[in-house]
């Protein structure tokens, strides 16, 4: 619980005030009802170093009946214990735009998530911008997949979309280890 828990709380605390973010490239989705269901972290957000990292990370998006999801994130930590953290994701007016209110939070705010590209059936690539404590936007984003494997294309594709296009830093995000895993 403490690297997920950790994650989301730094997640509220530093997006406070996502208006000096920048909006990235975004395509058109038709469906985000589709977000549904059992998702693989590919790659996603570092804050702590790479010795650090969970593995095995799944993200799980389950209907609410308002049209929103619920959210919950499971891990394994490096010293092999499980973590987990659960989330309310909402709908926006913009198909491309989800708000994840993380839980716990210390702020009434909420995480502004971007889908840059997904087909929702194999694939999923989304920008997420923080400010740190200077208030500096910090630029991250996380690839899932319905498998916990990806096309190394793919793969590489999603990745130079994020970094090149939608403006992640290399420095916030990182492949996750999902070898090995007992979900």
């Amino acid at each position: 619980m403490k690297m997920i828990a950790t994650l989301f709380i730094v997640f509220a605390v530093a997006s406070s005030t996502l208006a000096q973010c920048p909006v990235p490239p975004t395509v058109p989705v038709s469906d985000v009802a589709k977000i549904a269901g059992r998702w693989y972290q590919i790659a996603g957000p570092t804050f702590s170093g790479t010795e650090n990292q969970p593995k095995c990370v799944t993200a799980d998006f389950t209907p609410k009946k308002d049209g929103n999801f619920n959210l919950t994130m499971n891990a394994t930590d490096p010293d092999g214990s499980k973590n987990y953290g659960v989330g309310l994701v909402e709908r926006t007016d913009n198909q491309n735009l989800l708000k994840l209110h993380t839980s716990p939070s210390t702020t009434s705010s909420s995480i502004n998530v971007y889908l840059v590209d997904t087909d929702f059936d194999n694939y999923l690539a989304a920008y997420i911008c923080l400010l740190d404590s200077s208030q500096s936007p910090v630029q991250t984003g996380v690839i899932l997949s319905r498998a916990n494997t990806m096309d190394a294309e793919k793969y590489a594709e999603l990745t130079d979309l994020l970094i090149n296009k939608a403006g992640v830093s290399t420095d916030y995000f990182i492949a996750t280890n999902q070898k090995d895993c007992q979900y």
